[in-house]
């Protein structure tokens, strides 16, 4: 509610994309650098990349839309030694407060993270398809970091859908009449 209609558009389009992703990989596998025969794992596979490639764009457009409007110190105040808020929004946390976002809070901290887990996700296959394409001997490295990376983005995913219902679930219930 806090975005202007373009960045939410983004944000649940990047949430959608990302949630097929994650789905896909289970299927997705490699036999010494080409795709596992076989038609599920292949289609799961060409699947993959291709949405892929649209989240790495759609992600990349999300990061600059967020990043252009607030800007890096608002979701890592902490690099800047900037914690005053965030310790703030920490303690009433600890005493099961919601906190509301605010610039340089533990809400924008907790986002600056997903943003970091989502394009070291996509930046780390986006290396990968690339260095695969061009039959680098690096490629199974790239590979190795993207699996490494992806769980990351999976469990930020969970715990902010979570607390997104949580935080909306006590908001329908103040303002009911």
């Amino acid at each position: 509610f806090f975005q202007p209609p373009y960045v939410r558009f983004l944000h649940a389009l990047v949430a959608v994309l990302v949630i097929l992703q994650i789905l896909s990989s289970s299927a997705m596998h490699m036999v010494a650098g080409h795709f596992a025969p076989g038609p599920g794992t292949w289609l799961a596979s060409r699947y993959h990349l291709g949405a892929g490639l649209a989240t790495v764009l759609f992600s990349l457009l999300l990061a600059a839309a967020t990043l252009t409007r607030h800007g890096l110190r608002h979701f890592f105040p902490y690099l800047w030694g900037d914690t005053d808020q965030l310790k703030k929004d920490v303690l009433a946390s600890l005493r099961l407060n919601m906190v509301p976002p605010r610039p340089r809070g533990l809400a924008a901290a907790v986002q600056g993270l997903g943003l970091g887990a989502l394009l070291l996700t996509v930046l780390s296959g986006l290396l990968w398809f690339i260095l695969w394409r061009h039959g680098s001997d690096f490629s199974r490295a790239a590979l190795i970091v993207h699996k490494g990376v992806a769980p990351l983005m999976a469990v930020y995913l969970i715990g902010h859908g979570g607390m997104a219902l949580l935080h909306f679930a006590v908001w329908q219930r103040k303002t009911r009449p």
